[in-house]
């Protein structure tokens, strides 16, 4: 069949307050974007396509419309652009086609020729995620926005207006030049997006809150290709959904984020050795308990057990060149077997803690919460061990848990302008927060290490509990896919969420076209 493709004279980014009437017509919202689709199939026919077929004319449609922005599969850059994700779980999927926008427009056709094709799709900003589907996809269009790089700092520069395609240390580097930064995220080629949209901790998160709480607004392209810019006054409901709703209510192709003075810092790395680990814990545990002595400070805690050796790894920052600051005085009493901490500019700061972060390695993230507790912390401690013995037999294994506070100055800053979608309550914190990531090679292992994970936080889950220590909040940026994020963040968030969902985008194409990450329906699958 022959496919013509008219682009017309004038293409118009559309601002509208009326979302998805009853006769919405795709074709028409294509035509206003300049697309001339009427050769393509109908609604009735297209009801009779595979998924497969219709991503065929979906993707044909698109190499037409924005040629070498269109990878098809099996063509020249396909297997670069999948070796490039994070895990091996996400480099294992072959999506039909990958497309290369460069602009909302380009994202809004996308979206409206994925209704009309019912071919699916996911999107890729940094591609940090850990498992298979969350910004790629089998058999439709990964949409990646590694041409939507745009960084412009306003005229006042008290913000700056930043597309998906970066990542933080490409951000970082470039307002570092006006000794500026934003607050984002703390490993360099973690994407803009993603970790946004998700809440994302940032090592300013004390002081000013998480990078989803100093968004100022967000350009996003609904399900019927609208483009509108969300804000605390202007789609304010949509605003609040997209601090921390992940990717339910659109695709966010710029954010204007407020930007801070700061030239260098204090921070970096401190290896201890076992012996060390109660006086670690009683440094984390005070700091975590008064951070609002002094909001500039931020730490993780990350134990490591392995080849019957451990250790833990002591990441500190402070928002300023100062190598003195009291709220560190416990950290600094304590001699590390290496230290690595100094002086360094934010984006040096992230480079570091990408050291460990090796690309290609099967991956997997989980999420928990439990109020703050040295002595659950060291019941946690205990588990780990003991389940970590379990499979450490696993070949070329890397299994840290890393400890966080979500400390009470946090939650209170996410309350800022309408507050956030996270549900969290500075009454209740703060909370500590557990990431365990463990890496592996074979896919053979993959049932053993989910296990393993899941067996241990179900101990630490019950033991919270018992000790009157249970929070149900977990963390996008961190959790498992077999994990219920939007369900922790509290019944009444959840049906604002759905609520909010439902408005703009009433025929669900991002729960149904655009599948993969976190539903708001529940996990993304079964253990």
């Amino acid at each position: 069949m022959r496919v013509a493709i008219a682009i017309l004279t004038s293409a118009a980014c559309v601002l509208s307050q009326n979302f998805e009437p009853a006769g919405f017509n795709i074709t028409e919202a294509l035509l206003k974007n300049g697309i001339d689709a009427s050769v393509l199939p109908g609604p009735s026919a297209l009801a009779e396509r595979t998924t497969s077929s219709g991503c065929t004319a979906a993707c044909t449609t698109l190499s037409l419309i924005f040629g070498s922005n269109v990878i098809i599969e099996g063509r020249a850059g396909y297997a670069e652009f999948n070796k490039a994700y994070w895990s091996q779980q996400q480099a294992e999927v072959s999506p039909h086609c990958v497309f290369l926008p460069e602009k909302a427009l380009d994202v809004s056709t996308l979206v409206l020729l994925s209704r009309l094709t019912q071919c699916p799709f996911a999107a890729k900003s940094g591609g940090h995620s850990a498992f298979t589907g969350a910004s790629n996809i089998e058999n439709g269009i990964t949409v990646s926005f590694m041409k939507m790089k745009g960084l412009k700092l306003s005229a006042d520069k008290k913000s700056a207006d930043v597309q998906p395609g970066n990542v933080w240390h490409d951000v970082y580097s470039t307002l570092e030049k006006d000794n500026l930064a934003v607050v984002g995220g703390r490993v360099s080629p973690i994407g803009v997006g993603g970790l946004t949209t998700g809440g994302g901790i940032s090592f300013f998160a004390n002081e000013l809150g998480w990078a989803c709480d100093n968004v100022e607004s967000y350009e996003v392209v609904t399900a019927s290709g609208v483009i509108v810019t969300a804000t605390p006054n202007s789609f304010a409901d949509l605003y609040w959904a997209l601090r921390g709703g992940g990717n339910n209510f659109g695709l966010v192709t710029s954010f204007k984020l407020r930007t801070l003075p700061l030239g260098k810092m204090w921070g970096g790395d401190r290896i201890l050795l076992e012996t060390q680990f109660p006086a670690a814990i009683d440094a984390f545990v005070n700091l975590g308990n008064n951070a609002a002595k002094d909001p500039k400070a931020a730490q993780i805690l990350s134990i490591i057990a392995q080849n019957g050796t451990r250790i833990a790894s002591a990441q500190l920052e402070y928002a300023e060149p100062n190598a003195n600051a009291p709220i560190f005085s416990e950290w600094n009493a304590i001699t590390p077997a290496v230290d690595n901490i100094g002086i360094h500019t934010l984006s040096e700061l992230t480079d570091m803690l990408d050291v460990s972060n090796t690309v290609g390695l099967r991956q997997s993230y989980w999420a928990q919460t439990v109020k703050l507790d040295k002595d659950l912390l060291n019941f946690i401690l205990n588990a780990f061990f003991e389940e970590n013995a379990k499979v450490a037999d696993i070949e070329n294994f890397l299994n840290p848990l890393s400890f966080q506070v979500i400390t009470v100055p946090q939650m209170q800053k996410m309350r800022q302008n309408g507050g956030n979608a996270l549900g969290l309550d500075p009454e209740h914190g703060p909370l500590l927060l557990m990431n365990a990531s463990p890496a592996w090679t074979n896919a053979a292992d993959d049932e053993r290490v989910n296990q393993f994970a899941n067996t241990l936080f179900q101990r630490t889950a019950a033991e919270a509990e018992k000790r009157g220590l249970a929070s149900r909040y977990l963390y996008m940026n961190y959790a498992s896919k077999y994990q219920d994020v939007i369900a922790s963040y509290g019944s009444s968030n959840k049906a604002r969420l759905q609520s909010i969902a439902n408005k703009y985008d009433p025929k669900e194409v991002f729960q149904k076209l655009q599948p993969g990450y976190f539903k708001l329906d529940g996990a993304p699958a079964s253990l």
